[in-house]
């Protein structure tokens, strides 16, 4: 940590340099949950290669522990989570509401059938009556639901836990359980026409996307100018 803090210090000084030179520069680590990486990392990228083509971007897959964990030892700069945790070492902006869907295989697959859809509503209860293909815990959409079910006086069906969003997929396609997914996560996946796309009500079921930073560190111009992308781009 001592390490990471005496390099932080070395970009920071460079940036300085940089801005006297009129150029945003240095390095921006961000940190993407695995039913965002997806759909963001290649727009972002493209996006930040145009606005700050002198600053140097590194993105991060990762589950939202372990990037609460990269942002406090400085290997990420801003990271973006679902529900985190009050904390006093990190600083937390909500951005939106994503709804969740319980997601099905699709009995006919064939060439030319629709996917990504979203069919008729399922009851949370009905939920809660089938097997589930969920990441282990604490990931934070799991404890979402967990607390959703308990409101109601349910307990969720594990069948399996996978950590992966692809995964977590391929297990549904194949029969395993139902999954609890943001709605673009199946629809950016290699094969949306494998499943049924249900909203859950009774009650809704919606994580919190935050744009995550540390609470101890200033942010360089840099890293306020990705920000501002991210912002504009979620």
């Amino acid at each position: 940590e001592h390490g990471r803090g005496i390099l932080h210090q070395v970009e920071r000084a460079r940036e300085d340099l940089g801005r006297a030179r009129g150029a945003l520069t240095g390095r921006v680590g961000i940190g993407l949950p695995p039913s965002l990486a997806r759909r963001l990392t290649v727009p972002l990228s493209r996006a930040f290669r145009q606005r700050l083509p002198d600053a140097a971007l590194s993105i991060s897959e990762g589950l939202s522990v372990q990037m609460q964990e990269w942002l406090q030892t400085g290997r990420l700069d801003v990271a973006l989570l679902y529900n985190p945790p009050a904390s006093l070492e990190l600083a937390a902006e909500h951005l939106l509401d994503e709804e969740l869907f319980a997601v099905a295989p699709r009995p006919d697959t064939r060439p030319g059938t629709g996917g990504g859809g979203t069919e008729a509503p399922m009851p949370l209860a009905t939920l809660a009556t089938h097997p589930l293909v969920v990441p282990s815990r604490p990931n934070a959409l799991r404890m979402l639901l967990e607390r959703r079910m308990d409101d109601i006086g349910c307990t969720p069906r594990i069948a399996m836990e996978i950590d992966g969003v692809s995964a977590i997929l391929d297990l549904v396609s194949e029969g395993v359980g139902y999954a609890v997914l943001p709605g673009h996560a199946v629809r950016a996946s290699a094969h949306p026409q494998r499943y049924l796309l249900h909203p859950i009500d009774a009650p809704r079921v919606v994580g919190q996307v935050h744009l995550v930073t540390s609470a101890r560190r200033a942010a360089t111009l840099a890293q306020q100018a990705t920000i501002a992308l991210i912002r504009e781009m979620v």
